[in-house]
Order: structure tokens, then sequence, then C-alpha cells
């Protein structure tokens, strides 16, 4: 509870969407491909969907199926375009490039995006390998600066009890 407003703090649980927890698995491991891959087909599903439902929405005569206008989305946001179901309205053919724009941008980043975190998932572990290694050479060259000091001392120590000579 928050003592100012009486409120209870924790975060009550919403509805969680698909891309959401794809997106959310993604950010607490990025190094897993498998993750990755989800979130991708996760995204690739929200834009398809969000798509195929504005093209049917605004090109009702040309998408009179909702099938078709998902099939057109999807051919869209892959740049397969087999071209056996074109927008001929010009509203119809703005929403196809913006689909267009989004999916190639969207998929551009995420694609950069999970390429970086896996390259930061190997430089983090190699990191560790590189500490470890360097810990290791540090604590093997202050065991032989500790043998040196004691030799030097077991020297200094022989050089005291001889008599000295240069008297003679």
């Amino acid at each position: 509870m928050d003592p100012g407003t009486g409120k209870d703090q924790r975060a009550t649980p919403g509805p969680r969407r698909p891309l959401n927890r794809a997106e959310t698995r993604f950010q607490n491991d990025p190094s897993s491909p498998r993750k990755a891959v989800y979130y991708i087909v996760a995204a690739d599903a929200a834009i398809v969907l969000a798509g195929g439902s504005l093209i049917w929405f605004v090109d009702r005569q040309e998408y009179q199926h909702f099938g078709d206008a998902l099939w057109y989305t999807l051919q869209t946001i892959t740049t397969v375009g087999y071209g056996d179901v074109t927008p001929v309205e010009p509203i119809g053919r703005l929403v196809g490039a913006l689909i267009m724009m989004l999916g190639i941008a969207f998929l551009s980043i995420l694609t950069a995006t999970i390429t970086s975190s896996f390259i930061e998932a190997r430089q983090a572990a190699r990191r560790v390998i590189d500490d470890q290694s360097e810990r290791d050479d540090q604590l093997r060259l202050e065991a032989r600066l500790d043998e040196l000091i004691e030799r030097l001392d077991r020297l200094e120590g022989l050089a005291r009890r001889q008599p000295d000579r240069s008297d003679a």
C-alpha cells in the first residue's frame, strides 16, 4: 500500500497480448534464438492482422473476404507480392504502401536489435572468460612475486650472517 494514497502499488495484471509476451521474453533473455523467432513471428502476425483489417475496411470492394485481405497483407509484408490480389482504390494502395514500409522498417530494426543482442550476449560471455583468465594470471603473478620476495629475504638474511669482507 502507498502510505500517501492508500492504493495498492503492485501492478495489476492486464490483458496479455502475444506480441507483448514475446517481447517480454525476448527482453529478459535476448540471446535465445528461439525467443527471437517467437518475437518475429508474433510481430509479423500482428502486422498482418492489423494491415489485413485496415485494407479490408478501406477497400471492401476489392477485398470482399477478410481472408483475401490477410493474404494480400502477408504477401506485402514478406515482399513476395504474387500479384493475384492487389488494391485498386488509391486508399487501398496507400494502405499497401504503409504496410510495406512498416513491415520492412520494423523487420529491419528488429533484425538489427536481435543481431546486436546476440553479439552483446557473446561479448558478455567472452568478458567473463577473459576476466577469469586475467584473475588467474594475476594470482599466478602474485604467487611468483611472493616467492621472489621470500627468496630475497632469505638472501638478505644470509648476507647479514656473513662477515663483512670489505674490512680486510
